[in-house]
């Protein structure tokens, strides 16, 4: 986990496509902003992703 990053949950993933979670943690450790980006994304965490969630300190602007 990343302080102020958002946290992301993906299904319909296939053992196969470990190496896309490990593709995908690499970009999200050298985004600026704690954002997984969509470009560069492998195919299958694009067309997988359930849900996206924002940080806590997020949530506690809209509190």
């Amino acid at each position: 986990m990343r302080e102020g990053g958002w946290s992301y949950v993906f299904g319909d993933l296939r053992v196969e496509q470990a190496a896309d979670l490990i593709a995908a943690a690499q970009l999200f450790a050298t985004s600026p902003n704690g954002v997984l980006p969509w470009r560069g994304r492998p195919d299958s965490l694009k067309r997988g992703l359930v849900a996206r969630i924002p940080p806590i300190d997020h949530l506690e602007n809209f509190s």
